[in-house]
């Protein structure tokens, strides 16, 4: 099978997870106009006694993909069947697409599709953005919140939450965070000068990207939130009343270890809504 090279690739193995995934993918690739395929992927040592999986078992697979796809409202999405290494075969297929879409987990040694090793080793190598899955809380929601600190991938993390706003008619949040590792108290109870300086200056530099976002986006409404804690608990407290959390893949300052540190590890493990992480 060809290796698809743009629009929305999905990880399928037929799993609730996986089935899941291909719902959202199918939504954000009607909402974008943009073509979908979905990948059955299966490592060489799965393979019984070193042969191929037999036809049928490819079948099944595809048959379950279809079906969930056109439940789903997909037209003119492409099926494909790749045997290799699942995370760089993965990587390699969504290579120049716009995304690659994968369930927040899996069943069986067959994939272990997704939120272990899998999620982490993807979100970290990928070189586009990548979507995992997870059930909403709010499934009403029309917020997409943001990650947001002084870094390069954060702005790109922005324009990708724009992109999905404006394709699905929703509101972008843009979010920043900052804790300090103590707080200090004088005699009298209050917070040194230096610190309520800090937290000044936070709230200045979330303003001036929200109003930077304004008129680069202008059709879109935009706000900001400043929270005082950590920047992962932030965004997993956000996502209960997300459609979607979106964060850059490095950073620093407000979203110190974003997104493939601590920070990542906690909002892919614990968001209650989809979560992208953007290269």
């Amino acid at each position: 099978m060809s290796t698809a090279t743009n629009g929305i690739i999905v990880a399928y193995d037929a799993s609730a997870e996986a089935d899941e995934a291909a719902r959202w993918a199918a939504d954000a690739a009607r909402l974008r106009g943009e073509p979908l395929t979905a990948l059955i992927v299966v490592e060489p040592m799965e393979s019984p006694r070193s042969q191929g999986w037999p036809e049928s078992w490819w079948e099944d697979i595809e048959i379950s993909a279809q079906q969930t796809l056109t439940a789903a409202g997909a037209t003119g999405f492409t099926i494909e069947r790749h045997v290799g290494r699942l995370v760089p075969t993965l990587l390699e297929a969504a290579r120049s697409a716009s995304m690659l879409v994968l369930g927040s987990s899996g069943h069986g040694r067959l994939v272990e599709l997704l939120l272990g090793s899998v999620s982490q080793s993807a979100a970290r190598r990928g070189r586009g953005p990548v979507v995992v899955v997870r059930k909403r809380h709010d499934a009403d929601s029309r917020r997409i919140f943001v990650g947001m600190d002084d870094s390069e991938p954060s702005r790109r993390a922005l324009d990708f939450a724009c992109g999905q706003a404006a394709a699905g008619g929703q509101e972008v949040v843009l979010l920043r965070a900052w804790k300090p590792l103590t707080v200090p108290i004088d005699k009298r109870g209050d917070v040194p000068p230096s610190m309520s300086s800090t937290l000044l200056e936070e709230e200045e530099a979330l303003n001036f990207s929200v109003a930077e976002a304004r008129k680069r986006y202008p059709a879109l409404e935009i706000e900001g939130n400043f929270i005082a804690t950590g920047a992962g608990q932030a965004l997993v407290d956000a996502s209960s009343s997300a459609a979607m959390v979106v964060v850059g893949s490095r950073g620093h300052g407000a979203l110190t270890s974003t997104v493939l540190g601590s920070v990542s590890h906690h909002v892919l493990h614990h968001a209650h809504c989809p979560v992208a992480v953007i290269h």
